[in-house]
């Protein structure tokens, strides 16, 4: 588990920035100018002549080594040392004011699938993304914090050349076969969501809070409202017509907290005698019973990650 996209800010009052390696883009109002910090990928960095500041919008994966496909703690480090040579300044004492850490994890099912199975999680919006008409990232997102789950393989295609992905196999053991999520928290407000003002890069990259940041990724995958706890029958004879409309209500049990057993009890049993007699409704009652019997519900989905998450280290 590591950082990606951090948004860093710095007073630069008693500095005295080197443009030397700075390429100007363009001039904004209010003495804001915006320059590329050229790299593998390149780094926005937007200064103001008013209020002494530089701000850097920096991939630091992408502007040291052009993916995010592996990266350390050990890179990071490198690539923001590379980045304060080349501004003259010690960006290890500017504020954090956005960031994202997370992992890459293999997965065992096709990463739509994985994704339709991951509903809500209550009080986030959900905002999911489809590429070619298939779902490839699913959002939750507040005011503070932002959880992304999304297909690896989409994004590399969409994002690097045949050439570095090649690379990507042949040096990091990506293989495009495979099926590869990333996950991770993207935090827009950091200083409220880790109650800490005034976040500075050299406290996030300590091994105690990348611990509390890997802590907080778990717990917030957690809270998503999961599909996939109902363990299909085996025998094929099993899945019929009477068990498949089961097998969804035992789904949806989770997700609206209701017993589909007892409310088809009460319904069977609301039916007038003129219907259905009483020895009608205790064959319909038995049949039901039979069909449920067929399905059972896990404690928890089978498309949960969790223990995978568990077992990736900081590195």
């Amino acid at each position: 588990m590591n950082f990606d996209y951090t948004e860093l800010i710095k007073n630069t009052y008693n500095d005295n920035v080197c443009f030397n390696y700075l390429e100007h883009v363009g001039s904004y109002p209010e003495g804001k100018e915006k320059f590329i910090l050229k790299g593998v990928k390149n780094i926005d960095v937007f200064t103001n002549e008013k209020t002494s500041e530089i701000v850097l919008k920096a991939n630091f994966p992408y502007y040291i080594q052009g993916h995010n496909f592996r990266f350390t703690k050990a890179g990071m480090i490198e690539a923001i040392q590379l980045s304060s040579e080349y501004l003259n300044l010690n960006l290890f004492q500017a504020e954090m004011k956005k960031f994202e850490f997370g992992s890459i994890i293999e997965i065992d099912y096709n990463v739509d699938e994985f994704l339709m199975n991951h509903i809500s999680i209550k009080g986030k919006n959900t905002q999911p993304f489809y590429t070619n008409n298939k779902l490839t990232g699913k959002y939750f997102e507040d005011s503070i914090i932002k959880h992304k789950l999304y297909d690896v393989g989409v994004n590399l295609k969409s994002k690097l050349d045949k050439a570095i992905r090649d690379d990507l196999s042949n040096k990091y053991g990506y293989d495009k076969a495979k099926h590869y999520l990333k996950i991770e928290n993207h935090y827009k407000k950091p200083e409220i969501h880790f109650k800490h003002r005034n976040l500075l890069v050299n406290e996030v990259l300590n091994d105690n809070f990348m611990t509390k940041c890997k802590e907080d990724l778990i717990n917030t995958y957690k809270t998503i409202m999961k599909t996939g706890i109902v363990k299909l029958p085996t025998n094929k004879k099993d899945l019929n017509a009477g068990t498949f409309p089961l097998i969804v209500l035992k789904e949806l049990e989770s997700l609206f907290d209701f017993n589909s057993e007892e409310l088809i009890k009460l319904k069977i049993k609301s039916i007038p005698e003129s219907i259905l007699t009483k020895d009608d409704k205790k064959a319909r009652l038995s049949m039901m019973k039979t069909n449920f019997s067929k399905i059972r519900k896990a404690n928890e989905s089978h498309y949960d990650i969790t223990s995978k998450l568990e077992e990736v280290k900081c590195s």
